[in-house]
């Protein structure tokens, strides 16, 4: 025969008994509760950190904003400086322009007087300058020999009371500076007066150069 001893359960002294009298509906109600509150931390965190990144974007747009109305106001004075530099460029453009005109317009300049000088200086005695007709040559050649080419050419009429050596007056000008080459044209007298007509051409070197193009 067994005999089986059950253990009874055995209230500790100096306590009180813990009975659990909430019905479940009221558990159910603070459960429900706790997770609302739960959530409603989860809603408001989130809100914040909506909040803040919006706020961030926010910020950022304006800075971006700032930074783009520079640099578009620095662009805008930059285009400006272009703008007025563009006009410089554009007068100092047609100023060359002009020049460059002038240039092969007066390249032919010559200096009559000092040219007609010359040729006067090696005449015979009591020969004199009556009239002359002279014109420019072409234009010269930038680095070319001035004296190689014809500057100015045309005739020289002269008088004299008396007949000259015309064979040793034509070579004294062919050898002057300058001269290229001198020979007699015509020859009439009357009233003992002898009128030469010469044909005269004188190298470049009697250009006068002031209206060359500047480099």
């Amino acid at each position: 025969m067994n005999v089986r001893r059950t253990r009874q359960p055995v209230l500790p002294l100096g306590s009180l008994p813990r009975v659990d009298l909430l019905p479940p509906s009221e558990m159910r109600r603070r459960d429900m509760l706790a997770r609302a509150r739960a959530w409603m931390v989860v809603g408001i965190a989130a809100v914040a950190v909506s909040a803040l990144l919006v706020g961030g974007a926010a910020a950022y747009h304006v800075a971006s904003s700032v930074r783009l109305g520079l640099e578009q106001a620095r662009t805008q004075q930059i285009l400006t400086g272009i703008a007025e530099l563009s006009e410089v460029s554009d007068a100092l453009a047609t100023r060359g322009d002009l020049q460059a005109l002038r240039a092969d317009a007066m390249a032919g300049d010559l200096e009559w007087t000092p040219a007609v000088a010359l040729i006067a200086s090696h005449l015979p005695v009591g020969v004199t300058i009556t009239g002359f007709s002279l014109d420019a040559g072409a234009a010269p050649v930038a680095g070319s020999d001035p004296t190689s080419a014809t500057g100015m050419s045309g005739t020289v009429t002269v008088q004299t009371p008396a007949a000259i050596d015309l064979v040793a007056a034509t070579r004294d000008l062919r050898e002057a500076p300058a001269v290229i080459a001198a020979d007699l044209e015509s020859l009439t007298a009357a009233d003992g007066v002898f009128t030469y007509t010469l044909r005269i051409a004188l190298d470049q070197s009697v250009y006068t150069g002031a209206f060359t193009a500047e480099e």
